[in-house]
């Protein structure tokens, strides 16, 4: 059993902790003051989950019902390295108090959830029929998510240019000029057989040491400068990557 395995495991048997927590009343649930320490600790512990734990934190800058907020997350890029699932990961962002829980009155919630049309049940259906059993412990009828102050704190700190700039800060200079390459021969879609042919006799797969076109790839993919759907493309984040190259 590899360590990120075991770290999922930890996390899911949290998730589960967590959700329980969100059960209880309002009332009854006791007061915990959280620092930004505990969040940027949630955030780093595993990488396979960073990206996609700060892409939920972007899904709910303003209340938003944690179904449709999972469902957002859903297939969406930043899910391509977890295991987790999204009710899982906002599990655990709730746990560390990067995002919050706000309960809605149950009259309420049954409203919310009342389908407009039968496009929107269709939808609904389809969301439900995709979770397995077991993903969605016990929880109350509705509530919605919001990101804390913490959390945007997280977003700030983890900004996809900001860590591609700390990346290069401990990287030899050669690659400089590497990463630019893998990120202006994605700019149209690659496959990964594209971008190794672009990179070919380039100085920094022989010096310092010897590296292959992947190192790069994987590099440029933990801080989404790029992104796989069927190719290798250049994000938005990426485009801001290749001005720090500049």
């Amino acid at each position: 059993m590899n360590e990120n395995t075991t770290i999922d495991e930890a996390q899911a048997r949290a998730a589960e902790a967590v959700a329980a927590d969100v059960a209880r009343p309002a009332e009854t649930a006791e007061e915990v003051v959280h620092t930004y320490a505990e969040v940027r600790a949630a955030v780093t512990a595993n990488r396979a989950n960073t990206l996609a734990l700060l892409g939920c934190l972007r899904e709910v800058p303003e209340p938003r019902p944690f179904r449709e907020a999972e469902a957002a997350m859903e297939g969406s890029r930043a899910m391509a390295l977890t295991m987790q699932n999204p009710h899982a990961l906002y599990a655990i962002l709730l746990k560390c108090g990067a995002v919050e829980s706000i309960p809605v009155p149950e009259d309420d919630a049954a409203i919310a959830e009342a389908p407009e049309d039968d496009a929107a049940a269709a939808d609904a259906e389809a969301v439900e029929a995709h979770a397995e059993v077991g993903d969605l412990p016990d929880q109350p009828t509705d509530y919605l998510l919001a990101i804390t102050d913490l959390g945007r704190e997280a977003l700030d700190e983890f900004e996809p240019a900001k860590r591609f700039g700390e990346l290069l800060a401990g990287e030899p200079e050669g690659y400089r000029s590497a990463y630019d390459t893998v990120l202006a021969c994605c700019e149209e879609g690659a496959s990964k057989a594209a971008i190794e042919a672009a990179l070919a006799g380039h100085p920094a797969l022989a010096f310092p040491k010897q590296v292959y076109p992947g190192y790069f790839i994987s590099k440029l993919e933990t801080v989404d400068g790029i992104s796989w759907d069927g190719v290798w493309r250049t994000t938005e984040a990426g485009q801001r990557m290749r001005a720090l190259l500049a």
